[in-house]
């Protein structure tokens, strides 16, 4: 049985990859409560006293436009925590870590793949990619990172329930349609991560978000359409599309970010699911917590 220790366990992915564990797994989980990643001797001593066989990190500084006025704490919970697991961690421990499609720049007009050259535009993107380097850096043979992109869930703030929230207080929003990449489910995700770690020999660098290319109206109106359906929305919302410069944010967006998740299909022999469909998985988790 494998021993894991998962950090982040309280975000809205730990919390899905606490839910989707398989059985043979001893899970160690550890939250912003009881582990500060910032501190390196906390990190080393939690690391030593649980000795995992993997070590799973979903933490993450994601206030995007927040990064932009307090860069400091997004590289010391981005960058320097993650050279924090990777110096704690002996060669023998995977380490399971998950970046963003943020360290991409705006320019692509085809999915990157794990091996396209990085440029973030963002203070976010810059910190992941720090991170992403650290890991690489002190703990080169054994890391697996995986790279996602739209992260949402049935909890927690992500445009998805920001959506919902505000198709259920208006009558019309505005949501950017210039800006292209591919949603995720956090439980698709959750699942994934769970494969890699079944998979001794897996290391470097993987995409995995769910499939197709659409922007973020195509996403509001797709969650119109399906909450409609099921019962969560009981009215229509106008959903107006706008372009990115009329919705200005203190950080930069990636204007095309979508993914290659190709080489993780090949590795575990899996495809992407359709993005409606892991939609109307997570809306459907939603109805039934609305219901409970």
């Amino acid at each position: 049985m494998d021993k894991v220790l998962l950090i982040g366990a309280d975000g809205q992915l730990g919390r899905l990859v606490v839910q989707v564990k398989p059985e043979n797994i001893n899970l160690h989980s550890c939250t912003r409560k009881n582990l500060d990643i910032t501190d390196r001797d906390a990190v080393k001593a939690v690391i030593e006293h649980i000795s995992p066989d993997i070590i799973i990190n979903t933490a993450a500084y994601t206030g995007v436009d927040n990064a932009e006025k307090d860069n400091k704490t997004a590289f010391q919970v981005n960058a320097e925590a993650v050279e924090n697991i990777a110096k704690s961690a002996n060669e023998k421990i995977r380490i399971i870590h998950i970046s963003t499609d943020f360290v991409f720049s705006r320019s692509n007009t085809r999915p990157y793949t794990p091996e396209d050259i990085t440029s973030p535009v963002s203070v976010y993107g810059e910190s992941k990619l720090a991170g992403e380097k650290a890991l690489l850096a002190y703990h080169p043979d054994n890391s697996i990172i995986i790279r996602t992109s739209w992260l949402y869930s049935p909890f927690s703030k992500n445009f998805l329930t920001t959506m919902l929230m505000l198709m259920e207080a208006r009558d019309e929003i505005s949501v950017v349609n210039d800006q292209y990449g591919s949603p995720t489910s956090a439980i698709s995700l959750a699942r994934i991560i769970w494969k890699f770690a079944a998979i001794e020999s897996a290391e470097g660098i993987f995409h995995w978000s769910d499939k197709g290319v659409i922007t973020w109206y195509d996403f509001a109106v797709e969650i119109q359409k399906q909450a409609r359906k099921l019962g969560i929305l009981h009215t229509d919302t106008r959903v107006i599309p706008i372009p990115t410069t009329s919705f200005p944010t203190p950080a930069a967006k990636p204007e095309y970010s979508a993914l290659d998740s190709s080489k993780t299909e090949s590795l575990l022999g899996q495809s992407t699911a359709p993005w409606q469909d892991q939609l109307q998985e997570v809306l459907t988790e939603i109805k039934k917590a609305k219901l409970n």
